[in-house]
């Protein structure tokens, strides 16, 4: 392996499966998580198998959020490989504020707007603006990248995070989560980036849920950016 290769870090973001709170459309934050739905499990499962036979793929560290949702998705396809499941803060959702637990109609009523139709502006009192999600995340990846030179790291997360990763990192990105694309990657989906020497990063795949056909009732036949 050639030197350039030896300092490069190959990061793996996996969303977390399907989540009490995607189920039943409400905000959910680090104290209110209900962690995974039946179909959650199952979607995790199905990555768990979808990995295990693919050793081009194993990690040398696995990363997560500490949102209940992501921590079992992590347990779930993690157990195969006998490594530790790593929880990190900093890796959690975009925080909601004062509107954490409601419900997106409860949400509505009282803001006179859908939850996420801006992204630069918090959610409520006391969330994360678009800015402090996106400096959070670039933080906490750039310490990620610089802590797994050499290795292979997955690391557990949420849309949020994949989606602030690919409009920030992309040639000519921007940390402005105005532009943040409104489709979230799919549940267990995997988006992979290789982070080189110089502190580059390059999109390898993105929303890659092909082990999902057959396990979630809504894909048929995806298609990886």
């Amino acid at each position: 392996m050639s030197d350039q290769a030896n300092r490069e870090a190959r990061i793996v973001l996996i969303r977390h499966g399907e989540s009490a709170s995607n189920a039943g459309g409400w905000l959910s934050g680090q104290e209110t998580c209900g962690g995974l739905t039946d179909l959650g499990v199952t979607q995790a499962e199905a990555l768990r198998d979808r990995l295990e036979s693919d050793p081009t793929i194993r990690p040398d560290r696995v990363m997560v959020s500490t949102m209940l949702r992501a921590v079992r998705t992590a347990e779930v396809i993690a157990e195969p490989t006998g490594l530790e499941v790593e929880q990190h803060a900093d890796l959690i959702e975009r925080t909601s504020g004062e509107a954490e637990g409601l419900t997106i109609a409860e949400y509505t009523e009282r803001y006179g707007v859908a939850p996420w139709q801006d992204w630069s502006a918090p959610l409520s009192p006391g969330g994360e603006s678009g800015a402090e999600f996106s400096a959070r995340v670039r933080a906490a990846l750039d310490r990620v990248a610089e802590e797994c030179r050499g290795s292979t790291v997955w690391v557990v997360c949420h849309g949020g995070v994949i989606m602030a990763t690919a409009v920030g990192r992309w040639p000519g990105g921007t940390d402005d989560l105005s532009t943040i694309p409104l489709a979230s990657p799919m549940n267990t989906s995997i988006s992979e980036w290789v982070v080189d020497a110089e502190g580059g990063w390059r999109m390898v795949r993105f929303n890659d849920h092909t082990h999902l056909v057959g396990v979630s009732d809504d894909v048929q036949a995806p298609a990886p950016v």
